[in-house]
């Protein structure tokens, strides 16, 4: 799948962008990218590894229950989210 930007009223396809991993494994995205990717300081990344390929998704991009349901069947997204912060309030229980 080709990648476009959007230049003005134009959409024209974004040529490959080379960028340095820093100490730390730290990533600068390019204005350019973050811009058309809808990514802002503070937002959390998804990141995936596919065959070699490092992705990383805007986690607001993502809808994890769509994903899973899509793959399992039917999924009762209200017991899902009850599960899953009963678990959160017992994993959090446990740390403290």
């Amino acid at each position: 799948m080709e990648t476009l930007i959007t230049v003005g009223n134009l959409r024209l396809p974004m040529a490959p962008l080379v960028v340095k991993v820093y100490k730390g494994g730290v990533v600068k995205l390019p204005a350019s990218v973050r811009h058309e990717a809808g990514i802002q300081e503070g937002d959390v990344l998804l990141v995936t590894v596919k065959d070699g390929r490092i992705i990383l998704t805007p986690r607001k991009a993502v809808d994890l229950i769509n994903i899973f349901s899509s793959e399992l069947g039917e999924v009762d997204e209200d017991e899902v989210f009850e599960q899953g912060l009963k678990m959160a309030r017992a994993a959090s229980w446990r740390l403290e």
